[in-house]
């Protein structure tokens, strides 16, 4: 994979220390931690770094792919991933953005992006996704981009609310990624 990838608006990159703060700040938020199943909430700059690390060990064993949305290549305003448990499993999506960054289809172009230079790269043709069902902008994101709901809901875990959540699980077969 790319250390950069770039679109019309926007730069992924490979998240570093520096991010640290808006990490914490931005995704410590509860709207935003909640929606998510590994954030805590609180989440206190510590957890931040440790999260940081984690993902780049994860990197290093071809797990995850996550990159920093950026305006400008410099601070994060949220993330975006290709993750997987072991290297026979399947990739799955994640993403977040920020609260002042919400509605204006960040998290749809940076996902775009990121599964194109996915195909590109690691030649894989499809991905999986899971949205918690109290987030109707997030599946919007995945709709727009092309997933379907497999008709498998589930619960998952979130690490914000301490409990299980009522999710829907979608997949996408690369071949039907939607332009933007």
């Amino acid at each position: 994979m790319k250390d950069l990838i770039t679109t019309g608006r926007l730069t992924l990159r490979w998240p570093s220390l520096d991010d640290v703060d808006a990490l914490s700040t931005l995704a410590g938020e509860f709207e935003i931690a909640c929606m998510t199943g590994s954030f805590p909430h609180p989440f206190p700059p510590l957890a931040a770094e440790f999260r940081l690390m984690f993902l780049k060990q994860q990197w290093r064993q071809g797990l995850a792919f996550p990159y920093a949305i950026t305006l400008d290549g410099d601070e994060l305003i949220g993330m975006v991933d290709l993750f997987r448990k072991t290297t026979d499993d399947d990739f799955e999506l994640g993403y977040w953005v920020g609260k002042p960054y919400w509605g204006q289809g960040y998290a749809t172009e940076a996902a775009r992006a990121l599964m194109q230079q996915a195909r590109t790269t690691l030649g894989i043709d499809r991905i999986q996704a899971g949205v918690f069902t109290d987030n109707p902008a997030s599946l919007r994101v995945l709709q727009k981009l092309g997933f379907v709901i497999t008709g498998h809901d589930d619960t998952y875990f979130s690490m914000a609310r301490m409990q299980n959540a009522e999710s829907h699980l979608l997949e996408l077969n690369l071949d039907n990624l939607k332009a933007a």
